[in-house]
């Protein structure tokens, strides 16, 4: 229940709209399919990676819209914990959680640092690439803790410079793609594309990561699926030429592992070149940093709102309305992560996709629970999928995404390894602050099950699962 026209849970402040909602999930997902990903990508799959791109997209399409029933039903903070947690089982919830700020921390965060310093290096290349993944982290960590509002204004400012950066890329580059560079289409095999589709499949996730900001936008429950209705698509179609362009206008042996400035100063100009550098490969990453730490701590403080993490990690600050603990947690995580992506980002691609991935699974689970357990409010929902649909949809984007671990698993196994210590981490400390809180407080976490979303009281599980 909203406290103050403007405000709404936990003294978040409700501000953003449409073209907010919109830019911040294309900067979230414009950055590291693009500018990051894309080179390691093509070095997997070669001259079949416009391929790849469009079989990543495969999954997020069948969820985005059992998310966007979510959003639209129970718009709230930290969505992507909250859905599970109250419709089915808060073990699994922020097992989902768990695995994305893996994803983000250990993941994310670095790869974008790295990735801003290699494009910023290209210019400036006596600039010391830790040094310059420091600055960048700091920056954005700073912008966040001045205010949504503002972290929004620097978000939608980026974002119309990074469109443009990206049509001067595939307006220069599709006039001089020659047929012969797509030539064999699969030059690394037809299973290339699934491993490849496996990394890039990160990219697409940034765009779910609006329904954690749900307390904090405007009609929320009509604007999320608009949202994803504006951006999905939008993006569909910029990564699959920008991947086109990759590896059409120069051999493909050209772009692999490299950042796309290198095939760009192959067929634009200098000056233009410069442009889509910074422009694009700059600002796409400075974006998606942006955008990572709006997600990210929200994640945090709807876990420490119900105690699955301290409290005081919860806490919001009273002039901007930014959680200050949980930034400086992901912000110091973050730096102490860089060393593993120091010498190959690779690694960083597999433990990003892994926890996307994770992520996923228990929100579609919850999704398709939602019309048994709360129907009052699935029927009240401005947008609600009906018929087979509600398990149809989640159930393809679960198996692609299984499909995915295992795919990046074999490509990786150092990173998968990262993945099951991380997860086995995760569901000690669960269990072990259960204990804790349960011979301290008299709490128990399972009661979390029991609390609504904005009011809504949740129905029991029809099993439970601790």
């Amino acid at each position: 229940m909203e406290k103050e026209a403007g405000v709404s849970e936990l003294g978040l402040k409700r501000e953003l709209g449409l073209m907010d909602a919109v830019s911040i999930e294309i900067g979230a997902m414009v950055g590291a399919g693009i500018f990051a990903l894309t080179g390691v990508a093509i070095g997997i799959s070669g001259s079949a990676v416009p391929i790849a791109f469009i079989v990543a997209a495969l999954p997020m399409i069948f969820a985005v819209l059992p998310l966007g029933m979510l959003g639209a039903a129970l718009p709230t903070v930290g969505g992507s914990f909250r859905y599970p947690s109250r419709i089915f089982s808060p073990f699994w919830g922020f097992i989902g959680v768990w695995g994305i700020m893996m994803g983000i921390l250990l993941g994310g965060l670095p790869l974008y640092a790295y990735t801003f310093a290699d494009y910023l290096q290209v210019l400036f290349p006596f600039l010391p690439r830790v040094g310059i993944a420091v600055i960048a982290l700091t920056f954005f960590f700073v912008i966040n803790l001045l205010g949504i509002k503002a972290a929004a204004k620097v978000q939608v400012a980026m974002f119309f410079i990074l469109i443009a950066a990206l049509f001067t890329y595939i307006c220069g580059g599709i006039p001089n793609i020659d047929p012969s560079n797509l030539t064999p289409l699969f030059p690394k095999g037809v299973g290339s594309v699934a491993i490849a589709a496996g990394f890039l499949f990160f990219a697409y996730m940034g765009a779910n990561y609006i329904i954690d900001l749900g307390a904090e936008i405007k009609d929320a429950g009509r604007t999320i699926p608009r949202s994803f209705a504006v951006a999905i698509p939008m993006v569909i179609v910029l990564y699959t030429l920008i991947g086109l362009v990759a590896v059409g206008a120069v051999p493909w042996e050209i772009s692999a592992n490299q950042p796309l400035s290198i095939s760009a100063g192959k067929f634009l100009s200098s000056p233009l070149a410069i442009f889509f550098t910074v422009g694009g490969g700059l600002l796409a990453m400075a974006t998606t940093l942006n955008a990572t730490y709006m997600f990210g701590s929200r994640y945090i403080l709807a876990l420490a709102d119900d105690e699955v993490v301290p409290r005081t990690l919860g806490a919001v600050n009273k002039k901007y309305g930014t959680p200050h603990w949980g930034l400086l947690v992901m912000y110091l995580i973050s730096l102490a992560a860089l060393p593993l992506g120091a010498s190959s980002l690779e690694i960083l691609g597999v433990t990003a996709s892994i926890g996307s991935i994770v992520l996923l699974i228990p929100i579609l689970i919850a999704s398709y629970l939602l019309p048994r357990m709360m129907p009052d409010v699935y029927q009240k929902a401005p947008f609600r999928l009906g018929g087979p649909w509600v398990w149809l949809l989640p159930s393809l984007a679960i198996l692609f995404g299984i499909f995915f671990i295992l795919a990046l698993g074999v490509q990786n196994l150092y990173g998968f390894a990262i993945f099951v210590a991380w997860m086995v981490i995760g569901v000690i400390y669960y269990h072990a602050r259960n204990r804790y809180l349960k011979a301290r407080r008299g709490i128990n976490l399972n009661d979390i099950l029991k609390k609504g979303i904005r009011g809504h009281v949740s129905c029991m599980p029809l099993k439970k699962t601790s």
